[in-house]
């Protein structure tokens, strides 16, 4: 029901394809990367993240042509009306304010800042309905990011959560937006709206009501599946806020003593010890495990916690552990690059540019194997470095955007193709699906095709399973390899469809048969039977998984902008 980019890379590749240039590009990113630190915690009532709605957003504007800034604005037009998640206020901080400036420039912070100001009722409202050209350009562009985000809650369904004041009062606004459309000259929006605005009325809830609503927004703090997730960033915003109300307190008491020579210094020495006690006991990320079975506690060493070993990227993917280097290479898909992380934390650019590359592994050689969204390839890389196209056709037509990969021992490789970094009109293939390409490279067979988005693969220790993920379904279904690669059966494995944003991805599995599987809320993991263990419980949400260091008992996983890292007692499938 939604035609409009809903991921930054989809977003960026809309972009580019419209012919903004590279510096706007680069400020929509940038953008971007300011709306996931405000928004990255807040959700719709649907359960979809707020992220995807504000990106919506930005593509309608897109659509209509409007300027860079005004797209950006669009990434972070709510920003001043519901402030951070968890943060208490309505408004955002002077810093935040300042940020936005600094990096977006103050045309941006205005849109932005005005934005919650210009209701419908508004004298400036009443003007654009009488003569839109008398607007300030400030007011006309600010109105029309009001439009897309309007059209954009009609798409993303919100209408069906509201009480029914709210839903006559969402209902009775569409006829103004479609009204103030016409007069901006914007006749095609208009009639996109009236038909979105008429489907809507008819469809059915796709989910039920959220029980824990946030008074007067339209917004789920916390939705029942995410009440782990929230406990940690809780716990940890409190710690810090307790932290810095025993310093005050501290200082406090310093004043006291240094007016009153003759107080006894035993209580306010016994309070800094505590201070400092409180202070150096703070670990970032220590409550990590969400425990659904006593076979998930066993899978951990005791105490074991997530630690965050490098971040500012974009939006990270792929993990592969190359053992001979004792490093983690990993892509970086919008800065178009892999990265490679070394044993002491430090990130440097492996390859640049990458073809905006997925996921990574490695052939029984070596030899790295990567899936590239721009170029619509598999690519293998050479020991002299050359790089070599595997696959990017299918029966003469282009393939989608190669996304995940993974190599059988007998050297068959096999990739799955959805169509996340490619337009619809840019797409050839009829499905998408799960590709196998012979040992020799010869032949390249569709071996999965009745999946609705087809993401992370894994095969279990004897290779008898394929799981492949299905992305827009949310599900991990699980096919039996044939003698001669086929794949036969798949059923489902695992149903991952919560209210939590989040859908199934990357996947891995340790030597024992459990699978781990990134999704909504941290990395799932299961049993070989589908029964599941527990989650291991990330900060941003995770987007793949890989087995590393010298015993292969450490989980790296990528996370939109950051690497974790957590170790396990049972060692991963190792990778050549």
């Amino acid at each position: 029901m939604h035609p409009y980019a809903q991921t930054n890379l989809q977003l960026y590749n809309q972009l580019g394809g419209a012919g903004y240039s590279v510096a706007d590009l680069s400020l929509v990113r940038d953008a971007y990367e300011l709306a996931t630190v405000l928004f990255a915690g807040r959700f719709q009532p649907s359960g979809k993240s707020f992220i995807a709605h504000v990106v919506g957003t930005a593509s309608v504007l897109a659509s209509l042509r409007l300027p860079a800034r005004v797209v950006a604005a669009g990434l972070l037009h709510n920003v001043f009306v519901n402030g951070d998640f968890g943060g208490g206020r309505r408004g955002i901080s002077t810093a935040r304010h300042g940020k936005i400036m600094s990096v977006l420039g103050p045309e941006v912070a205005e849109y932005a800042a005005r934005f919650p100001d210009l209701h419908w009722k508004s004298h400036t409202v009443q003007l654009a309905r009488v003569n839109p050209d008398q607007l300030a350009l400030v007011d006309r562009n600010v109105l029309f990011i009001k439009l897309a985000d309007h059209l954009e809650h009609l798409l993303d369904l919100d209408l069906l959560y509201y009480s029914e004041p709210i839903r006559r009062y969402y209902m009775n606004d569409a006829s103004l937006v479609s009204e103030l459309a016409e007069k901006f000259g914007l006749s095609a929006f208009a009639v996109e709206l009236r038909e979105t605005l008429a489907a809507v009325q008819v469809v059915e809830l796709p989910l039920e009501l959220p029980v824990q609503r946030i008074k007067d927004s339209s917004f789920v703090i916390v939705p029942a599946s995410c009440c782990r997730r929230f406990t940690v960033v809780l716990a940890q915003r409190l710690i810090s806020r307790a932290y810095s109300l025993r310093q005050r307190i501290l200082k406090g008491l310093g004043f006291v003593y240094e007016r009153s020579p003759n107080l006894v210094k035993k209580p306010y020495r016994a309070l800094k010890r505590a201070v400092t006690r409180g202070k150096s006991k703070r670990q970032p990320f220590t409550v990590c495990l969400e425990i659904k079975s006593e076979a998930f506690r066993s899978l951990f060493p005791k105490g074991a916690t997530l630690q965050r070993i490098a971040t500012d990227f974009q939006f990270i993917e792929g993990p592969v552990w190359i053992e001979e280097e004792n490093n983690l290479l990993f892509s970086d898909i919008p800065a178009n690059r892999i990265l490679r992380l070394t044993s002491h934390h430090r990130a440097a650019t492996f390859r640049e540019p990458s073809g905006n590359s997925n996921g990574l592994t490695r052939d029984k050689k070596g030899r790295l194997i990567a899936c590239e969204h721009s170029n619509r390839r598999v690519t293998r890389t050479e020991k002299d470095g050359s790089i070599k196209t595997l696959a990017d056709k299918f029966q003469g037509k282009k393939l989608n955007s190669p996304n995940d990969v993974v190599v059988k021992s007998d050297g068959a490789i096999y990739f799955s193709d959805p169509s996340y970094g490619i337009k619809p009109d840019e797409q050839e293939q009829p499905i998408q699906g799960v590709y196998r390409l012979s040992p020799d490279g010869k032949e390249l067979l569709l071996v999965a095709h009745d999946l609705a988005r087809p993401n992370g693969l894994a095969f279990s220790p004897d290779e008898k399973k394929l799981y492949i993920d299905d992305s827009e379904r949310r599900h991990i279904r699980v096919f039996n390899v044939q003698d001669d690669g086929a794949l036969s059966g798949g059923s489902v494995f695992y149903d991952m469809n919560v209210s939590l944003p989040g859908a199934p991805d990357g996947m891995k599995v340790d030597i024992e048969g459990h699978v781990y599987c990134t999704g909504a809320g941290g990395v799932w993991v299961f049993d070989a039977m589908g029964e599941h263990l527990g989650t291991v419980v990330t900060p941003e949400k995770p987007s793949n998984c890989a087995w590393g260091d010298d015993d292969w008992r450490s989980l790296y996983i990528t996370a939109v902008t950051s690497v974790y890292k957590i170790r396990v007692n049972t060692p991963g499938i190792k990778v050549p």
